[in-house]
């Protein structure tokens, strides 16, 4: 079995440059386990544990993919998911042409003759920067919530099937496949 997902990939100088967002909101950035660099991206469609010869199909049904045109994206907002009112995840927020929406529907459309079931869920697209295991102060959330991300544009240009090891220490990415856009 492998723990498999889609996620569109981020260039590394955007990456760079959210992390130093991350820092300039919060200077108290040291005291928390941060997603390190190389595992930023936003997630297309989590597709979970699947049998070896199921992620082969899953390649061939995303050979689409290529039919796409680069996406011409920009950096958001930060933002909270909340469970029971506490704040879980922090997250940023991506500004994407529409068809980014319309991939991730087809995306969904194509993986369901494999069969993966269709998520139920809205697509937000967005990177997930940090995993809230213990309380935080409402200076915190405040300081994230307040701080403006400067306009910041860029071109994404990857779609990676990526697989996810869940260790110890905590999750390992690693891309099986990328599909390049025109």
């Amino acid at each position: 079995m492998r723990r498999i997902f889609i996620a569109l990939k981020i260039p590394e100088y955007i990456r760079k440059e959210i992390i130093s967002y991350r820092i300039k909101a919060y200077p108290g950035y040291q005291n928390f386990k941060w997603e390190p660099i190389n595992k930023l991206h936003i997630t297309l469609k989590f597709i979970g544990d699947i049998k070896n010869d199921t992620v082969d199909k899953i390649i061939d049904a995303l050979g689409f993919i290529s039919n796409y045109k680069t996406l011409n994206c920009s950096l958001d907002k930060f933002g909270f998911f909340y469970w029971k009112k506490e704040p879980k995840i922090l997250w940023l927020g991506l500004k994407a042409n529409p068809e980014l929406n319309t991939l991730v529907e087809d995306i969904n459309i194509v993986l369901e003759k494999v069969p993966i079931l269709k998520d139920e869920r809205n697509f937000k697209a967005h990177l997930t920067l940090l995993r809230i295991k213990q309380s935080v102060q409402n200076n915190f959330i405040e300081s994230f919530e307040n701080y403006k991300i400067p306009e910041v544009n860029f071109v994404a240009d990857e779609i990676a099937v990526m697989e996810s090891k869940l260790l110890p220490q905590g999750s390992k990415y690693k891309d099986i496949k990328i599909l390049k856009l025109n």
